[in-house]
């Protein structure tokens, strides 16, 4: 068990690492240098940064400390604690390469491109051991809660969408929007490839019967952060 709990925390620590590393490039080198915000807290940083002279990195960490609070008020301190070590590493890997990434200032759709690739690759390994790095896929997942007649995804649309408009307004530019839209399907494209493969997203559903469901159905709520449905059922 100890060593199963030692090697668990390697792999978190190395994937969300590597994540974060990933998605410092996306941010240096190519979506803030162009004054594209592709939604997210990082979109209002990269924004902040853009009036105020701000550093992304420190302005992601603040904005998410609210909603980590707000998280481990409404779904546990456990089941937040990895967002929370994602959150402050994704945080600090920004500003430290914004000292030495070159800023690639070329085509814009190659700009869109590459900044989608590192995006998804970076969000996927951190999405892989079951974090998150807080911001509107956090703040979606908590307003579900109050609002279960909207998926996840729907709201995690909306909010993006009112970052990505508002940045037309930031820059001046509604390209630099539609720069954004074409990130965030990059990125969600490549996301949804990494973590389901060629199913295109729809996900994975398991039947599980044993005469302990509840204690199972509640280990994978807890520890899995996975949803179930309990069903009563006859055999014919």
């Amino acid at each position: 068990m100890q060593t199963k709990n030692i090697r668990n925390f390697v792999l978190d620590a190395l994937f969300m690492t590597l994540g974060a590393m990933a998605y410092a490039v996306c941010i240096n080198a190519f979506t803030a240098p162009n004054n594209i915000a592709a939604g997210g807290i990082t979109g209002v940083a990269t924004m902040l940064q853009y009036v105020f002279g701000t550093p992304i990195g420190l302005m992601v960490l603040l904005i998410n400390v609210p909603i980590i609070v707000w998280g481990m008020v409404e779904i546990g301190y456990k089941l937040v604690v990895k967002t929370m070590a994602a959150v402050v590493l994704s945080s600090v890997m920004i500003d430290l390469f914004a000292r030495f990434i070159p800023a690639y200032r070329g085509d814009p759709i190659l700009v869109a491109i590459f900044a989608g690739v590192c995006e998804g690759l970076g969000l996927s390994l951190t999405f892989i051991r079951g974090a998150t790095t807080g911001g509107t896929d956090m703040v979606a997942r908590l307003l579900g809660r109050r609002i279960p007649f909207l998926s996840m995804g729907k709201l995690m649309l909306a909010i993006d969408g009112m970052i990505v408009t508002a940045s037309g307004f930031v820059y001046g530019s509604i390209e630099n929007a539609m720069y954004a839209c074409i990130v965030i399907f990059v990125s969600t494209s490549l996301i949804d490839s990494i973590l389901y493969g060629t199913d295109r997203g729809t996900g994975k559903l398991f039947f599980v019967m044993s005469p302990k469901v509840r204690q199972i159905g509640e280990r994978i709520m807890e520890e899995v952060e996975r949803g179930v449905t309990y069903l009563d059922s006859q055999g014919g």
